[in-house]
């Protein structure tokens, strides 16, 4: 049995950060019933499981937070690099995504969310499109609610320079999304861009119609 088959049952919410993509999967969890994957909390346990010679990216970061990593960075790396690093990162940890939707029973539909879910990475376990979407925020949206987060402070404090941390961190953020956008487009996979001038239920009512979901 090919991947695409044995995942059938799974669906998958990519883009990035500040689009909406953990409210909307948990509107599905509870409306649906599904298996809510969400990528980010797995992070941690991947970390551990990585190994130099199968994740040589991702294991550089064992023994720090992806914070911890990436706050020093802002300042000092060119964007550029930072947006690879990025893509590098999660191209790793998706092989531990597929891992574990694997290791999991096939019994009730699952829903995968993260920044995780690279097109390039779904396109072949996809049975039919539309068990994928991906949400990305307008720049000026998500530097909106980003500098709303409770714990960017933090984060931003261990830098020498917070302003330019931030700007540089979204900009990262921002490039990480046309760089993911413009892959979505090479596959013909749907995507939405969320600039705040509908509501999170009607956001919702785009995903859940295009997951075909009665």
């Amino acid at each position: 049995m090919d991947l695409a088959q044995r995942l059938s049952h799974v669906y998958w919410i990519g883009g990035s950060p500040c689009a909406g993509k953990s409210t909307i999967a948990r509107m599905l969890t509870e409306e649906y019933g599904f298996r809510y994957y969400k990528s980010d909390d797995t992070y941690d346990e991947h970390l551990n499981r990585s190994s130099r010679n199968q994740h040589p990216n991702l294991s550089k970061l064992k023994g720090l937070t992806w914070d911890e990593y990436w706050s020093p960075r802002f300042c000092t790396v060119d964007v550029e690099q930072q947006i690879q690093e990025s893509l590098l990162f999660y191209e790793e940890q998706f092989s531990m995504v597929l891992e574990d939707l694997l290791g999991l029973p096939d019994s009730s539909p699952i829903l995968v969310e993260g920044s995780v879910v690279l097109p390039s990475q779904v396109a072949p376990l996809l049975s039919q499109a539309n068990q994928a979407v991906w949400l990305f925020p307008t720049p000026e949206f998500q530097i909106h609610h980003y500098s709303r987060r409770p714990w960017i402070d933090g984060i931003l404090e261990q830098t020498e320079e917070p302003e330019k941390a931030f700007r540089h961190w979204m900009e990262k953020e921002m490039g990480f999304a046309e760089k993911v956008h413009e892959r979505t487009q090479l596959h013909d996979f749907k995507s939405l861009r969320i600039d705040g001038s509908s509501s999170i239920d009607h956001n919702y009512q785009i995903v859940r119609n295009h997951f075909d979901l009665k």
